[in-house]
């Protein structure tokens, strides 16, 4: 909806009555949140998507494929719940510059339960796309644990001696 001023003033007529201009929101792949915006952008904009897919899909083609059923807004709504819990540290580490070693363990910490509260939910699911949504968790626990590894390798001995001059 975003190729063209065109689209995005028909995008935008359609959400006047509730006054509303909001632009639907484009991955950005080197900021890891902006999926999860993206996605709750779309929740949000939702009625308005559909409506307006509905109203200009015989322009365009291309518009039927963007347009999803009401299995894969379950999908969408999931990804954002799976997404939210990192969304919110990236963010939180972005703006504040200050925090120490011990928060980024603890940070980590608190993501490898959340990542292994989801696995141990989608392995009692029967739906195929949750177990593919299992695979990638699977995944991104091995990354995490790659970047957890790099990060305690090079500040372990920095991380205790600054524990023993300064536990707080």
């Amino acid at each position: 909806m975003n190729e063209s001023s065109q689209r995005i003033e028909n995008f935008h007529k359609s959400q006047r009555n509730f006054k509303l201009c909001l632009k639907m929101i484009q991955d950005i792949k080197t900021r890891w949140n902006f999926i999860c915006l993206m996605l709750l952008r779309a929740l949000r904009l939702q009625v308005f998507i559909k409506s307006y897919i509905s109203t200009h899909e015989n322009e365009n083609t291309t518009l039927q494929k963007l347009s999803l059923n009401n299995e894969e807004w379950t999908h969408v709504w999931y990804l954002v719940e799976l997404l939210k819990s990192f969304a919110i540290f990236i963010d939180l580490l972005e703006r504040n510059r200050k925090f120490s070693i011990n928060v980024i363990y603890i940070v980590y910490n608190v993501l490898f339960f959340h990542i292994d509260d989801h696995m141990t939910a989608l392995k009692r699911k029967q739906r195929s796309w949750k177990h593919s949504l299992l695979k990638v968790l699977t995944q991104a626990q091995i990354k995490s644990f790659e970047y957890y590894t790099d990060v305690s390798h090079d500040w372990k001995l920095m991380y205790n001696l600054k524990n023993i001059i300064d536990s707080h």
